[in-house]
């Protein structure tokens, strides 16, 4: 079981790429036992708390059996393929905000708007902009587990060190090269990980440059070539200087999801980015006191970084016990016993009731997550539309591909460029 950069925090630990399994049975609100499955990304703090949550609700609901299943991010959704394939996907499964129109449209996931009607779901406690998110092609899909953003960890004893002083929220760039170089300069490791190959970071660029949808109303690109040659060219310039680890080390683990690669984990850099539903997970792997800000701004453009539900769970078109499986669901964003459980290891909950009963007892970390959040309310951008089927591929050609022929000098910037932009014309025009 690895850590995942694109998931929530740490649990029980596994081997790599392997599935684990748990249930717990009881006997006696249903007639007989109902056994629904949940299907997660993971990694072992979630998942030590996502079944423990299975437990409690087994427990209080005997005649239910729900049976966890979890694999890495990187596993997750090629066996969800393969499950969709096979007409077998579990009850109950997670997914992104990112993803979820593919699915939507492949008829993978049942609209949960007659659940809401007949109160099989509570939503009534659930922020709005949750619900609204969860919403495409005019049906409820997603509950929202929690909101987050993505966000920039620091080394705050490497920062102090240096003598470091530079507001987190609105730093540029510009402020990040200079940190890094600064903390270089101090015996320390290189300042900053290298974007150049990830594609949530050239997202943030991307709207900063005016592209907050990437993607046309037709599923086209939005942006031609010179935006990814100015991304480029940003991330090589940064490591011309120095700030960067080697662009060997930065390929190596280009399009990796995990949170035990991180230079800030490692000790290759003092600055990782990663989501802020993750900085209580990633401290848990490092001694030094972590700090949290925005992903570094462009100067004088405009704000790139939005808030957006870090998953939802979602009833699969296989359930094979809707009404339990649905049960399973609302207990899941509304029970105080598991909500307890779950704590921020999701992202911050914007079921009302849930986060006011949390906020007394946030961890230290926990409570920086929280602050993080609350600090960026007035400096993000809109919640962009969903994108449009073929991202993923999409983003694994930009990251493990393209991206790696710069790092490496294989292709200048611009025939990169130029490569990375025909063949997503040619994924998105295909996933039509």
């Amino acid at each position: 079981m690895t850590f995942s950069r694109r998931t929530f925090l740490k649990g029980t630990a596994g081997l790599a790429g392997s599935t684990a399994l748990a249930s717990a049975m009881g006997g006696v609100a249903f007639a007989q036992d109902k056994r629904i499955r949940h299907f997660w990304w993971g990694n072992p703090e979630r998942d030590k708390r996502t079944f423990a949550v299975i437990e409690i609700f087994n427990g209080k609901n005997p005649g239910i059996a729900v049976e966890g299943e979890t694999v890495g991010f990187n596993d997750y959704f090629t066996k969800l393929t393969t499950q969709i394939a096979g007409g077998n996907m579990p009850d109950v499964i997670q997914n992104g905000y990112g993803n979820m129109l593919e699915y939507v449209d492949k008829g993978t996931l049942k609209p949960l708007d007659e659940a809401v009607a007949a109160g099989k779901i509570d939503t009534s406690k659930i922020d709005p902009s949750g619900i609204a998110a969860g919403t495409f092609r005019g049906k409820f899909y997603g509950l929202t587990i929690g909101a987050n953003s993505m966000a920039t960890l620091y080394n705050t004893r490497l920062f102090e060190e240096a003598g470091i002083d530079t507001d987190p929220i609105l730093w540029t760039y510009d402020d990040i090269k200079t940190i890094a170089l600064k903390i270089g300069e101090k015996g320390g490791p290189k300042g900053t990980d290298d974007l150049t190959a990830d594609w949530g970071g050239f997202g943030v660029y991307c709207g900063q440059r005016g592209f907050l949808n990437q993607f046309t109303e037709a599923g086209e690109l939005a942006f031609g070539a010179d935006i990814l040659v100015d991304y480029w060219n940003l991330w090589k310039d940064m490591r011309d200087a120095g700030a960067t680890p080697s662009a060997e080390d930065s390929a190596a683990i280009a399009g990796m999801a995990d949170l035990d690669k991180m230079g800030i984990v490692t000790g290759k850099s003092a600055i990782s980015y990663a989501w802020s539903n993750q900085i209580v997970g990633t401290q848990a792997l490092t001694q030094d006191k972590l700090g949290a800000g925005m992903r570094p701004h462009l100067k004088d453009g405009k704000p790139g970084q939005s808030i957006q539900p870090s998953q939802f769970i979602c009833l699969s078109r296989d359930s094979t016990d809707d009404d339990a499986a649905l049960a399973y669901m609302n207990a899941f964003v509304n029970d105080p016993d598991m909500t307890a459980v779950l704590g921020l290891e999701r992202g911050i909950p914007q079921q009302s009731d849930v986060r006011a009963a949390l906020e007394p007892k946030l961890s230290e970390i926990e409570a920086v997550s929280v602050a993080y959040f609350d600090a960026i309310q007035a400096h993000v951008a809109p919640l962009a539309p969903p994108a449009p089927a073929g991202v993923r591929e999409l983003e694994e050609a930009f990251e493990q591909r393209s991206a790696v022929a710069v790092l490496l000098g294989q292709m200048s910037i611009e025939d990169a460029a130029q490569q990375w932009l025909d063949e997503a014309a040619a994924i998105l025009q295909r996933a039509k």
